[in-house]
Protein backbone atom coordinates (compact mmCIF):
# COMPACT_ATOMS: atom_id res chain seq x y z
CA UNK A 1 0.00 0.00 0.00
CA UNK A 2 0.77 4.04 -0.31
CA UNK A 3 1.51 5.92 2.37
CA UNK A 4 -1.95 7.90 1.78
CA UNK A 5 -3.96 4.40 2.20
CA UNK A 6 -1.80 3.44 5.26
CA UNK A 7 -2.52 6.82 6.90
CA UNK A 8 -6.18 5.76 6.35
CA UNK A 9 -5.91 2.59 7.80
CA UNK A 10 -4.37 3.86 11.07
CA UNK A 11 -5.22 7.17 11.29
CA UNK A 12 -1.79 8.56 11.97
CA UNK A 13 -0.41 11.22 9.45
CA UNK A 14 2.63 10.83 7.41
CA UNK A 15 4.93 12.90 9.47
CA UNK A 16 4.53 10.86 12.26
CA UNK A 17 4.64 7.88 10.37
CA UNK A 18 8.31 9.04 8.88
CA UNK A 19 9.17 10.39 12.38
CA UNK A 20 8.08 6.53 13.33
CA UNK A 21 10.63 5.37 10.57
CA UNK A 22 13.45 7.61 11.51
CA UNK A 23 13.35 6.36 15.15
CA UNK A 24 13.47 2.71 14.57
CA UNK A 25 9.84 2.29 15.96
CA UNK A 26 8.89 0.97 12.12
CA UNK A 27 10.62 -0.86 9.63
CA UNK A 28 11.28 0.90 6.62
CA UNK A 29 9.10 0.92 3.72
CA UNK A 30 10.25 -1.32 0.49
CA UNK A 31 11.39 1.02 -2.09
CA UNK A 32 10.71 -0.57 -5.80
CA UNK A 33 11.87 2.28 -7.17
CA UNK A 34 13.30 5.61 -6.28
CA UNK A 35 10.89 8.19 -4.85
CA UNK A 36 8.60 5.06 -4.47
CA UNK A 37 7.87 2.92 -1.57
CA UNK A 38 5.34 0.58 -0.33
CA UNK A 39 3.82 -0.30 3.09
CA UNK A 40 2.79 -3.48 4.42
CA UNK A 41 0.28 -5.15 6.79
CA UNK A 42 3.44 -5.32 9.37
CA UNK A 43 3.03 -1.69 9.46
CA UNK A 44 -0.35 -1.44 9.92
CA UNK A 45 0.20 -3.98 12.62
CA UNK A 46 2.89 -2.08 14.39
CA UNK A 47 1.22 1.56 14.36
CA UNK A 48 -2.11 0.24 15.90
CA UNK A 49 0.57 -1.11 18.53
CA UNK A 50 2.11 2.07 18.83
CA UNK A 51 -0.76 4.00 19.51
CA UNK A 52 -2.33 2.00 21.88
CA UNK A 53 0.94 1.62 23.68
CA UNK A 54 0.70 5.45 23.84
CA UNK A 55 -3.43 5.94 24.72
CA UNK A 56 -4.07 2.44 26.46
CA UNK A 57 -0.47 2.42 28.78
CA UNK A 58 0.51 6.24 28.53
CA UNK A 59 3.94 4.80 27.82
CA UNK A 60 6.65 7.46 26.28
CA UNK A 61 7.98 6.18 22.86
CA UNK A 62 11.41 5.46 24.68
CA UNK A 63 9.93 2.50 26.19
CA UNK A 64 7.68 1.91 23.05
CA UNK A 65 10.53 1.14 21.04
CA UNK A 66 11.91 -0.94 23.60
CA UNK A 67 9.04 -2.74 23.55
CA UNK A 68 7.90 -3.36 20.13
CA UNK A 69 11.61 -4.27 19.50
CA UNK A 70 13.68 -6.82 20.87
CA UNK A 71 17.62 -6.09 21.19
CA UNK A 72 18.55 -7.14 17.77
CA UNK A 73 16.18 -4.39 16.78
CA UNK A 74 13.71 -7.02 14.99
CA UNK A 75 10.40 -7.14 15.36
CA UNK A 76 9.60 -9.33 19.14
CA UNK A 77 6.79 -10.57 17.38
CA UNK A 78 3.83 -11.86 19.17
CA UNK A 79 4.73 -10.46 22.53
CA UNK A 80 1.40 -8.02 21.58
CA UNK A 81 -0.84 -10.44 23.25
CA UNK A 82 1.08 -10.31 26.38
CA UNK A 83 1.06 -6.16 26.94
CA UNK A 84 -0.76 -5.74 30.06
CA UNK A 85 0.58 -8.17 31.87
CA UNK A 86 2.11 -7.42 34.62
CA UNK A 87 -1.91 -6.77 35.54
CA UNK A 88 -1.88 -11.12 35.42
CA UNK A 89 1.55 -10.64 37.75
CA UNK A 90 -0.16 -8.61 40.35
CA UNK A 91 -1.69 -11.30 42.56
CA UNK A 92 0.54 -13.69 41.72
CA UNK A 93 3.20 -11.68 43.50
CA UNK A 94 1.87 -11.60 46.83
CA UNK A 95 4.31 -12.33 49.26
CA UNK A 96 2.04 -13.09 51.97
CA UNK A 97 3.54 -10.38 54.92
CA UNK A 98 0.38 -8.30 54.04
CA UNK A 99 2.66 -5.41 52.20
CA UNK A 100 -0.07 -2.48 51.36
CA UNK A 101 0.53 0.83 49.36
CA UNK A 102 1.07 3.68 51.18
CA UNK A 103 0.76 7.59 50.82
CA UNK A 104 4.00 9.51 50.87
CA UNK A 105 2.51 10.86 54.62
CA UNK A 106 2.24 7.68 55.44
CA UNK A 107 5.41 6.20 54.93
CA UNK A 108 7.12 9.41 56.82
CA UNK A 109 4.59 8.62 59.06
CA UNK A 110 5.58 5.18 60.05
CA UNK A 111 9.46 5.24 59.13
CA UNK A 112 10.67 8.51 60.35
CA UNK A 113 12.20 9.40 56.97
CA UNK A 114 11.33 13.37 56.04
CA UNK A 115 9.25 13.40 52.62
CA UNK A 116 12.16 15.36 51.12
CA UNK A 117 14.87 12.14 52.02
CA UNK A 118 12.04 9.82 50.41
CA UNK A 119 11.82 11.96 47.21
CA UNK A 120 15.58 11.84 46.88
CA UNK A 121 15.42 8.30 47.07
CA UNK A 122 13.17 8.65 44.23
CA UNK A 123 14.97 10.71 41.88
CA UNK A 124 18.12 8.67 42.00
CA UNK A 125 15.75 5.56 41.31
CA UNK A 126 15.95 3.66 44.37
CA UNK A 127 11.86 4.20 44.37
CA UNK A 128 9.23 5.25 42.60
CA UNK A 129 6.50 7.37 43.79
CA UNK A 130 3.17 7.51 41.73
CA UNK A 131 0.98 9.92 41.65
CA UNK A 132 -3.22 8.84 42.40
CA UNK A 133 -5.86 11.53 42.60
CA UNK A 134 -3.54 14.39 43.70
CA UNK A 135 -1.58 12.36 46.12
CA UNK A 136 1.94 10.59 46.05
CA UNK A 137 1.78 7.32 46.90
CA UNK A 138 4.27 4.16 46.99
CA UNK A 139 3.69 0.73 46.17
CA UNK A 140 4.33 -1.95 48.92
CA UNK A 141 7.33 -2.70 47.26
CA UNK A 142 8.53 0.60 47.68
CA UNK A 143 7.25 1.10 51.28
CA UNK A 144 9.42 -1.58 51.97
CA UNK A 145 12.17 -0.53 50.26
CA UNK A 146 11.83 2.72 52.69
CA UNK A 147 11.45 0.37 55.75
CA UNK A 148 14.67 -1.16 55.05
CA UNK A 149 16.19 2.44 54.59
CA UNK A 150 14.99 3.75 57.92
CA UNK A 151 16.58 0.43 59.42
CA UNK A 152 19.59 0.70 58.40
CA UNK A 153 20.01 4.68 59.09
CA UNK A 154 18.95 3.50 62.37
CA UNK A 155 21.92 0.43 62.81
CA UNK A 156 24.44 3.08 61.65
CA UNK A 157 24.43 3.55 57.77
CA UNK A 158 23.69 6.66 58.19
CA UNK A 159 24.77 10.56 56.16
CA UNK A 160 27.05 11.22 58.87
CA UNK A 161 29.73 8.13 58.19
CA UNK A 162 29.47 8.62 54.71
CA UNK A 163 26.36 7.00 54.03
CA UNK A 164 24.71 9.71 51.89
CA UNK A 165 21.24 9.44 49.39
CA UNK A 166 23.39 9.69 46.45
CA UNK A 167 25.68 6.39 47.73
CA UNK A 168 22.88 4.81 46.91
CA UNK A 169 22.70 5.39 43.13
CA UNK A 170 24.86 2.61 42.13
CA UNK A 171 21.95 0.14 43.14
CA UNK A 172 19.12 1.35 40.61
CA UNK A 173 21.71 1.78 37.90
CA UNK A 174 22.95 -2.46 38.34
CA UNK A 175 18.61 -3.45 38.86
CA UNK A 176 18.01 -1.58 36.16
CA UNK A 177 20.26 -3.12 33.70
CA UNK A 178 19.59 -6.54 35.11
CA UNK A 179 15.69 -5.85 34.84
CA UNK A 180 15.53 -4.64 31.43
CA UNK A 181 18.14 -7.22 30.11
CA UNK A 182 15.42 -10.00 31.71
CA UNK A 183 12.13 -8.48 30.60
CA UNK A 184 13.38 -8.09 26.97
CA UNK A 185 15.00 -11.55 26.80
CA UNK A 186 11.57 -12.73 28.25
CA UNK A 187 9.16 -11.11 25.60
CA UNK A 188 11.56 -11.91 22.85
CA UNK A 189 11.87 -15.29 23.70
CA UNK A 190 8.33 -16.45 24.68
CA UNK A 191 6.04 -13.47 23.22
CA UNK A 192 4.52 -15.74 20.77
CA UNK A 193 5.03 -19.00 22.66
CA UNK A 194 2.42 -18.33 25.69
CA UNK A 195 -0.92 -16.82 26.65
CA UNK A 196 -1.05 -14.44 29.30
CA UNK A 197 -2.17 -16.63 32.42
CA UNK A 198 0.99 -19.09 31.66
CA UNK A 199 3.08 -16.44 30.79
CA UNK A 200 2.18 -14.14 34.12
CA UNK A 201 2.85 -17.62 35.88
CA UNK A 202 6.05 -17.98 34.11
CA UNK A 203 7.38 -14.51 34.30
CA UNK A 204 6.60 -14.61 38.44
CA UNK A 205 8.53 -18.06 38.80
CA UNK A 206 11.44 -16.47 37.28
CA UNK A 207 11.21 -12.82 39.01
CA UNK A 208 10.79 -15.57 42.25
CA UNK A 209 13.88 -17.31 40.94
CA UNK A 210 15.94 -13.99 40.83
CA UNK A 211 14.86 -12.60 44.10
CA UNK A 212 16.29 -15.84 45.98
CA UNK A 213 19.76 -15.79 43.72
CA UNK A 214 20.81 -12.30 43.13
CA UNK A 215 21.13 -11.93 46.92
CA UNK A 216 22.82 -14.92 47.36
CA UNK A 217 25.17 -13.76 44.14
CA UNK A 218 25.90 -10.66 45.88
CA UNK A 219 26.77 -11.85 49.58
CA UNK A 220 29.25 -14.43 47.64
CA UNK A 221 30.65 -11.41 45.99
CA UNK A 222 30.95 -9.02 48.83
CA UNK A 223 32.69 -11.85 51.00
CA UNK A 224 34.89 -12.32 48.44
CA UNK A 225 36.03 -8.92 47.78
CA UNK A 226 36.37 -9.23 51.96
CA UNK A 227 38.93 -12.02 51.31
CA UNK A 228 40.79 -10.01 48.95
CA UNK A 229 41.32 -6.86 50.76
CA UNK A 230 42.00 -9.16 53.69
CA UNK A 231 44.55 -11.23 51.70
CA UNK A 232 46.11 -8.28 50.17
CA UNK A 233 45.75 -5.84 52.80
CA UNK A 234 45.84 -3.29 49.98
CA UNK A 235 41.89 -1.11 49.71
CA UNK A 236 40.77 -0.73 45.90
CA UNK A 237 40.19 2.16 44.30
CA UNK A 238 37.12 3.70 42.54
CA UNK A 239 39.83 3.55 39.10
CA UNK A 240 40.01 0.06 39.91
CA UNK A 241 35.92 -0.84 39.44
CA UNK A 242 35.00 -2.42 35.80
Amino acid sequence: MKMKELEAATGIGRETIRYYIREGLLPEPVRPKRNVATYGREHVKRLNLIRRLQHERHLPLSVIKAVVTSETGEPAGGFESLIGLEVAMGPLLSDGRNLAPKTLAGVVRDTGLASDEIRQFAAIGLIHIDARDGTEWLNQRNVRIMEIIAQTQAEGFAPDIGYTIESYGIYPQMIELLARRAVVGFYSRLGDKLDQPAAAKLAVSGIRTLSEMVPLLLIEKIVREVEKISASGVLPTAEDDV
